[in-house]
């Protein structure tokens, strides 16, 4: 399975968490899981990874900060970023 990226955000910055971007840049990556989280609250934080038994598939949080990302205009190099952080050059 290619990686899934999928992702929580409140409306108002919905239209900015570009999971299609990201999904681009791994297609070469399989049995991966990303969920962005943009919300104005901290139910979720960065380090929620798990390995789903039944798959195999690593799932992985990576949570974006609302007010920096209601304020940019374009926050596909933050995203990257923060995947990069998260899995090194495999993104």
């Amino acid at each position: 399975m290619n990686a899934l990226v999928t992702k929580m955000v409140d409306e108002v910055v919905g239209e900015k968490v570009d999971t299609n971007y990201i999904r681009g840049l791994l297609a070469h990556v399989n049995n991966l899981g990303i969920m962005y989280v943009c919300i104005n609250d901290d139910r979720y934080e960065n380090g929620d990874d798990w390995i789903d038994p039944e798959d195999g598939i690593r799932y992985i949080i990576i949570k974006l900060d609302y007010q920096e990302v209601k304020k940019t205009a374009d926050i596909r190099p933050m995203m990257l970023a923060k995947l990069r952080e998260r899995l090194g050059n495999v993104a």
